[in-house]
């Protein structure tokens, strides 16, 4: 029943992310692929997490992406890491800033790599989330990534600071 329940969400979901039917598995929409990923997902096994590795490595939508990553994020799963991490190299930059996330919502070792990947990453957008994922899972080398961010990437700095009102110095340049 908890999991006719999670299906329903997840289609719900994918249709709110303005989901549009593709050729994936057949003709089946993104909210099927969606709901077909979460129901692997929400089923623990070396079985499960098999298949749905493989039908992430197969190519699914960028919509049902999005569903999966938000499923992951509200229960992550360590067996399932290395899903998370290939998509946070996804070309899609909401894509790659939702695995990033994901990524980070198992804490420790893995919030702190997912934030020096979001830091690295090439769009502004997402060395964003770097700050904001680095404030969600604080640690000393949290720290030390957004600080080397800022210092490196002055237009981000200079952006975050506007943000909350502080002023930024002049550079003496």
């Amino acid at each position: 029943m908890r999991r006719l329940g999670i299906i329903a969400g997840v289609v719900v979901l994918a249709t709110a992310l303005g989901g549009s039917p593709v050729q994936a598995e057949g003709d089946k929409s993104v909210e099927a692929v969606a709901a077909r990923l979460v129901a692997l997902f929400a089923e623990p096994g070396p079985t499960t997490a098999a298949q749905l590795r493989e039908r992430v490595e197969g190519g699914v939508p960028p919509g049902a992406l999005l569903v999966l990553l938000d499923a992951y994020r509200a229960a992550p799963r360590a067996d399932l890491v290395d899903v998370v991490q290939g998509l946070g190299a996804y070309r899609g930059v909401e894509v790659r800033a939702r695995a990033l996330a994901a990524w980070a919502a198992l804490g420790g070792t893995d919030a702190v790599a997912a934030i020096a990947a979001a830091a690295d990453d090439g769009e502004p957008l997402v060395r964003k989330l770097a700050v904001a994922l680095a404030a969600a899972h604080p640690s000393a080398r949290a720290d030390e990534i957004v600080a080397e961010l800022l210092r490196t990437d002055p237009e981000l700095a200079a952006h975050l600071a506007a943000e909350s009102g502080l002023l930024v110095p002049e550079d003496p340049q």
